[in-house]
């Protein structure tokens, strides 16, 4: 539901070449890499959003507590800091990953009016390509990796769930240093997570360990619940996810265990179990091509992928404690400052081989395709599957 990988993306990969850490990039001829620096970007004096339409395609709907909810509200954030009626946004959602379903919503939304039009699914990405292409005075931005014709946007996540790894093993040390991640499917985005949460927790303390339940599915209630209770079963208190539904937060509370929810802030789903949670902000990337597309300097070859804030965590439930909170806190501030890098090495994967020598860095591109499991993850998976 969230993201379908496909051939199209792993092409596109060839023309990533970005470094992990700062934000520092390699000029690769023909993608327009836009530095974290404009963040802060304001639109020019005289700037006039008023007229803007923006068309949102969704492949699935926007209240689903999850990917697609994150999206939205982070869309309806960068307009009205910007000062867009929110009547000038036109939704549709439930937009299959087909060629004829995709051709048909864009071209809804240009007879509409709408001269951006914002993707959230990589499944519609090279349908999005072969229509943005017909329509150059109309800016397409596309979730994931640079796709011709389409502006893209990543957020680091890791950086994220870095930290939630981190303060789950500070909580579960002292009873158990095996970790749980109920996860959805066998894929980069998600790989990222699981990846990311482990390393954190073993940031915390070399030792400790990740298991892996996956449902094989974007949003399945009665498999997630089933990921989640077999982690439990195990004897692990403190889980991660990737997921959407409601599942795994309220079978963690029935059974007295912890999880850090996903997508969006899940603690009304479970106020007793939900530690925190990692939450998708693309408001300030959405801001910034907002602007760029009123202002005209929007470009196809434009591409974000931008940490800090985009990858941000909830505040944390009350009974987190506080030097717990405090931690986090301050490895925040280690990332930020490039102090410490989550993929730095020696990093090893997790049957034993190198991916990255001591004193290196793996580069964005590695990074955003997370074709392996690091050391310490236990899981039936095998990456690239």
């Amino acid at each position: 539901m969230k993201k379908t990988f496909l051939a199209v993306v792993l092409t596109a990969s060839m023309t990533v070449s970005v470094f992990a850490g700062a934000g520092a990039v390699a000029a690769d001829e023909g993608v327009n890499y836009i530095s974290e620096e404009k963040r802060d970007q304001a639109p020019a004096e005289g700037t006039d959003f008023s007229n803007m339409k923006i068309g949102e395609i969704e492949d699935y709907i926007v209240t689903d507590g999850g990917w697609d909810q994150a999206n939205h509200e982070s869309i309806l954030a960068a307009m009205e800091e910007l000062g867009i009626p929110e009547e000038n946004l036109i939704v549709l959602e439930e937009i299959g990953e087909e060629q004829a379903a995709v051709q048909t919503a864009a071209e809804e939304l240009i007879d509409e009016g709408c001269t951006l039009i914002i993707g959230a699914s990589t499944g519609h990405a090279p349908f999005l390509s072969e229509i943005a292409a017909e329509y150059p005075d109309v800016v397409f931005a596309q979730w994931g990796n640079k796709v011709d014709n389409l502006i893209g946007y990543e957020i680091r996540s890791y950086e994220g769930m870095f930290l939630a790894g981190y303060a789950c093993e500070l909580l579960s040390q002292d009873e158990n240093t095996e970790l749980g991640f109920s996860a959805s499917f066998n894929e980069f985005s998600v790989r990222t997570a699981i990846n990311a949460y482990a390393l954190g927790a073993r940031y915390a303390n070399p030792e400790a360990t990740v298991r892996v339940a996956g449902a094989d599915s974007w949003y399945d209630i009665d498999k997630e619940t089933q990921c989640a209770q077999s982690l439990i079963d195990a004897g692990i208190k403190y889980m991660g996810m990737e997921a959407s539904s409601p599942a795994i937060p309220e079978t963690c509370e029935k059974n007295g265990a912890y999880v850090v929810g996903y997508h969006n802030d899940m603690s009304y789903l479970a106020p007793d179990a939900v530690l925190v949670s990692h939450m998708w902000n693309f408001a300030p990337i959405f801001k910034n091509i907002m602007i760029n597309a009123a202002e005209g300097t929007a470009t196809p070859n434009d591409f974000y992928y931008w940490g800090g804030d985009c990858s941000k965590l909830s505040d944390f439930a009350e009974f987190v404690p506080e030097e717990v909170v405090t931690a986090v806190e301050e490895l925040k501030g280690k990332i930020e400052s490039g102090e410490v890098q989550v993929f730095a090495g020696e990093l090893k994967d997790n049957a034993g081989n190198v991916l990255v020598e001591e004193g290196d860095v793996m580069p964005d591109e590695e990074i955003i395709f997370q074709n392996f499991y690091v050391e310490g993850v236990s899981t039936s998976w095998t990456a690239g599957e």
